[in-house]
């Protein structure tokens, strides 16, 4: 027998052999879970929402903030167009267009930097006409204020009449505006 063969052999090299065989074995079922976890289809986006704040008020707009934008065009005609939101004056205080993910909850922040109006939502699904269903919750201050489980439509917004706020009322709308077609 050779010097090589007794070497090789010897119960050091046949331990140093397994430990060597369950390292790779470890190292090659680290690799397969973390493709697994890169395929997590809860995390594909399936469309896209646009929430948008607005201030309706009778009265003056100028303490609003020099950012407020007056609103025009169909906007206003959207607005105008619901009894309990009808002012002489509205203003878009801000919006944010996030992506809707297929089992993730989403949040969006329309009054950035600010967090004090937030919505949370999560899609529950879409019916057979191209709608939407979400979980939707509007938070103010940290709190939930409201839960609903609308059916949004492309083209569609969903008017909310907001908290009291200075001489008037905040409006907030969520509207989709992209549904993914294998959603």
């Amino acid at each position: 027998m050779s010097m090589f063969t007794k070497l090789h052999n010897t119960p050091y090299m046949t331990h140093g052999r397994a430990i060597l065989s369950l390292l790779i074995l470890f190292l090659s079922c680290g690799a397969l879970y973390a493709q697994d976890a890169s395929k997590d289809v809860g995390k594909d986006q399936i469309g896209k929402v646009k929430t948008t704040v607005y201030f309706g008020t009778n009265g003056s707009t100028e303490d609003v903030g020099k950012n407020a934008i007056a609103v025009l065009g169909a906007e206003l005609k959207r607005l105008q167009g619901i009894k309990k939101m009808r002012f002489k004056n509205y203003r878009k205080l801000g919006d944010d267009t996030r992506s809707v993910l297929r089992s993730y909850e989403n949040w969006a922040s329309p009054l950035k930097p600010s967090e004090e109006i937030m919505l949370s939502f999560e899609s529950r699904g879409r019916n057979e006409q191209g709608g939407l269903k979400l979980d939707l919750e509007l938070w103010q201050h940290k709190r939930k204020v409201m839960k609903s489980d609308p059916l949004l439509y492309k083209g569609r917004p969903l008017l909310i009449l907001g908290p009291k706020w200075r001489s008037g009322r905040l409006i907030i709308s969520v509207e989709l505006i992209e549904l993914s077609s294998k959603s």
